[in-house]
């Protein structure tokens, strides 16, 4: 890993769509692939297509011929399965305390926020 200093508009330019490590000055951190750059703001995990102002084409949707479609099973887990390890307080059992949940969509931060910035 390769630390960058001065953490500035510039240097993080050359980091775009490469993984980075983040510390803020509060201590928290930070890991995900850097989307773009705007406006004094680190962006990161964002879709390239939340960027588009464009409408999405209209599809039709087609009928087989020969049979119905089947609909689509996904698997989720079950509340009983997720907390099968959790106490009643929803710690795990053995191991400590739970994990703070992590951001899954797109993260915006202020730069002048960041008081360490690590990446390949």
């Amino acid at each position: 890993m390769q630390a960058f200093h001065p953490i500035t508009e510039k240097t993080c330019r050359s980091l775009v769509g490469k993984p980075v490590l983040l510390v803020l000055n509060n201590g928290v951190e930070l890991a995900g692939i850097v989307s773009r750059i705007e406006k004094n703001k680190l962006i990161l995990n964002d879709s390239p297509q939340a960027k588009l102002n464009s409408t999405p084409k209209s599809t039709k949707t087609t009928i087989a011929k020969k049979g119905k479609k089947q609909p689509v099973q996904r698997d989720m887990p079950t509340s009983a399965e997720s907390t099968e390890q959790l106490s009643s307080f929803g710690l795990p059992l053995f191991g400590g305390p739970a994990p703070a949940p992590r951001p899954t969509g797109p993260v915006d931060i202020q730069i002048d926020y960041i008081a360490a910035l690590f990446s390949e």
